[in-house]
């Protein structure tokens, strides 16, 4: 089975599985989930995100590209690893995300980080592995989970939107951490499917 008829599987499965979900999936259509990309322009990207709007994060990632990759890429980890980071804040990154970008090129050069080790690990084993980096944090690792590892079961309770959406949708408070994992737990193993819904519906995102 390709790709897209386990993702019209898994949407059906969803839509069974809750009503108020099917009436989401009914108002937001047919899920179009794609992937970012491989795991390190993704995690760079991530990174530039971290508690900024999309606009200001688009700018600043743009940046990056024009200034030191080639336009439409990040610079490669060779690269990346030799800028100071008062380079890297001329595009308008803060100091810790300067520093972060650096060491994620380092551990890409050191091999403590590849593409292809993340494709092999388990969720856990990747959210483990991304996370010792200091300044990449939960939400970050996650984001490569979900959009360019390409696994399906994951809700992100890190993240702002989802949590806020379970409150709207069921009832649940979003600083009821504990109680939204139960709940979502219950849409395995299309958690990660359930989550682009509900950002969808809450507006333009991924």
């Amino acid at each position: 089975m390709d790709r897209d008829a386990r993702l019209r599987k898994a949407v059906l499965w969803l839509k069974k599985k809750d009503p108020k979900l099917k009436q989401i999936i009914e108002k937001v259509g047919p899920c179009t989930l794609e992937m970012m990309g491989k795991p390190y322009p993704v995690l760079l990207r991530a990174v530039i995100s971290q508690q900024l709007s999309g606009k200001a994060a688009a700018t600043m990632e743009a940046r990056v590209k024009e200034y030191y990759g080639n336009g439409k890429k990040f610079p490669d980890p060779k690269i990346l690893s030799a800028l100071s980071v008062p380079k890297l804040r001329k595009a308008g990154l803060s100091v810790a995300k300067s520093e972060t970008l650096k060491r994620i090129a380092n551990a890409y050069l050191d091999g403590t980080i590849s593409d292809h080790k993340l494709s092999k690990l388990n969720d856990q084993e990747v959210l483990d592995l991304l996370c010792s980096l200091k300044g990449v944090g939960p939400w970050t690792a996650e984001m490569v989970l979900m959009f360019s590892l390409d696994r399906w079961d994951h809700f992100s309770l890190n993240d702002l939107i989802l949590r806020k959406a379970i409150q709207r949708n069921y009832g649940i408070h979003e600083n009821s951490k504990k109680e939204i994992l139960e709940f979502t737990a219950e849409f395995s193993p299309y958690r990660t499917i359930l989550s682009w819904y509900l950002w969808r519906d809450h507006g333009p995102w991924m």
